[in-house]
């Protein structure tokens, strides 16, 4: 019985540690806090930060949302209990800003939406790591970085268009996107076509369809480095609205603090 004892509280005491980032933090009970971290390792996972609440807890500083670094948690069959973080940045400029918590928070929501248990995240967690640098850097509007995040996201989780070249024949001279059959299409496939004949394409200017093209493969460290004029930049949302709305048909409730 001893020594069964003694094993069994040993594999309790394991633990596991993680590089990822706080997503969202909540209550529970009077001093403990439920995080949602997105990590490199395992994607999205639910942990339990037992006593974060407390005054001078050990844990306070690294559950708040956005914080990223190493996290080192007990693994229990159903969830995980953090143990402790390593944590490389804060960025309380972003948690002490209304308009960048703002659309940081949905960030984390659409992340954490489209985001799987279970499945390693390193593409993602680089994304919301890059992110959050230029929503505290301010060196482009937030509303700029809203695009570049939402297109880049969807090409990582397998949901990007084809901007380059018509579906059909290859032709790259082409500026009408179907949102129905995933991308580009040119004038002459579509007329052979009688589905898409009755469809109204999205038509991108020769800006926009440049600028789309860059954000799909840019490298990470150059994602937020270019500005765009106003008129593009509203055509650029204009077409995100089209898009999501039909590849990603969910109510995010982050939005309506989004001006």
């Amino acid at each position: 019985m001893t020594v069964k004892l003694l094993i069994r509280k040993e594999k309790m005491a394991e633990t596991v540690t993680f590089t990822g980032m706080i997503l969202t933090a909540s209550p529970m009970k009077e001093f403990d806090k439920r995080v949602e971290v997105l990590t490199k390792e395992r994607g999205r996972i639910s942990a339990f930060a037992r006593g974060a609440r407390r005054l001078n807890s050990t844990l306070s500083a690294c559950t708040v949302p956005f914080t990223f670094g190493k996290f080192t948690f007990y693994e229990g069959r159903n969830a995980y209990n953090l143990v402790s973080g390593d944590i490389e940045t804060y960025f309380e400029e972003i948690t002490t800003d209304y308009d960048a918590l703002c659309y940081a928070s949905y960030f984390a929501e659409m992340v954490q939406y489209l985001s799987r248990e279970g499945i390693e995240a390193a593409e993602e967690l680089l994304l919301m790591y890059i992110t959050m640098r230029a929503l505290q850097n301010r060196r482009i509007s937030f509303e700029l970085i809203r695009v570049i995040f939402e297109m880049r996201l969807m090409l990582t989780e397998g949901e990007g268009l084809e901007l380059f070249r018509c579906l059909r024949c290859g032709k790259e001279e082409v500026h009408s996107v179907y949102l129905s059959e995933g991308g580009l299409i040119c004038r002459e496939c579509a007329a052979k076509d009688k589905k898409l004949s009755k469809e109204y394409p999205m038509v991108l200017s020769a800006d926009a369809k440049y600028t789309l093209q860059y954000i799909l493969t840019s490298t990470p460290e150059k994602l937020y480095a270019f500005t765009v004029t106003d008129s593009v930049l509203d055509e650029l949302k204009r077409f995100m609205k089209s898009y999501l709305t039909r590849y990603l048909p969910h109510k995010f409730k982050t939005l309506d603090f989004i001006v």
